[in-house]
C-alpha cells in the first residue's frame, strides 16, 4: 500500500512539474521563436519581417485583440488608423511611381482583397464580408434612366489624388494590410 502512495505521489510531482515548469526555452523548443509585435496605435499591432541585411521587407498591420491588461473587441482594423500608419510608415514619396495595374484583387470566400502595386512597395488589404443568402428575395427591376443616351460619347476621367488610393477600404471591414517591399527580400526562417 506505501509503494502504491509513494507511486502516486511521484507520478503526481512529475505532472505538476511538467505544467508549471515551463520555461521561456521549453517554450521555444515546442513551438520556436516569439514574434515581435509593435503596438502602433491604441487599436493595432504590426509585425515586421526583415531582409537578411537587418531591413524591414514585409509588415502586416492588423487588430489589436489584447494588450497588457486590456482586453479589445475590435474585430478589424478601423480606417483612419490604418491608412494614417501606411502613410507613415511607407509615406507616398518612398512608395514609388503607380504600376499598371495599379488595383488588382480578388474575392472569394468570404474574403476580399486589393493589391495596390507602387514601383518599390506592393500594399495588400485584406477584408472579410457576408453575403445575404436572402437578398434575392428582396430584388426589384433596374430601370435605366433615360438621361444615359444624353451622356457624351467619352467621359472625362478625374484624376484620382493619390491620398485616395484607398478609400474603397472606407467602409470594409478590414482586417488585414500587408506591405511589402519589393526590392527586398525577406530573410528564410
Amino acid at each position: 500500500m506505501a509503494i502504491k502512495f509513494i507511486y502516486s505521489v511521484v507520478l503526481l510531482l512529475l505532472a505538476l512539474n511538467a505544467s508549471f515548469g515551463q520555461t521561456a526555452s521549453e517554450i521555444e523548443k515546442s513551438f520556436g521563436k516569439p514574434t515581435n509585435a509593435y503596438s502602433v496605435s491604441e487599436y493595432i499591432w504590426m509585425t515586421p519581417e526583415y531582409s537578411d541585411d537587418g531591413q524591414v521587407c514585409r509588415m502586416r498591420l492588423y487588430p489589436k485583440r489584447i494588450s497588457g491588461n486590456t482586453n479589445y473587441h475590435v474585430e478589424h482594423l478601423p480606417f483612419d488608423d490604418f491608412r494614417r500608419l501606411v502613410d507613415q510608415l511607407v509615406p507616398l514619396n518612398k512608395r514609388g511611381a503607380k504600376k499598371q495595374p495599379f488595383r488588382g484583387g480578388a474575392t472569394g470566400g468570404g474574403v476580399q482583397w486589393d493589391t495596390f502595386t507602387y514601383e518599390k512597395v506592393e500594399i495588400i488589404y485584406s477584408a472579410s464580408f457576408q453575403f445575404d443568402l436572402d437578398a434575392w428575395k428582396n430584388r426589384k427591376p433596374y430601370v435605366f434612366p433615360e438621361q444615359i443616351a444624353l451622356l457624351p460619347e467619352k467621359e472625362t476621367e478625374t484624376p484620382e489624388k493619390p491620398e485616395d488610393d484607398f478609400a474603397i477600404y472606407k467602409n470594409a471591414d478590414t482586417e488585414i494590410v500587408t506591405i511589402t517591399w519589393l526590392d527586398r527580400k525577406c530573410a528564410a526562417k
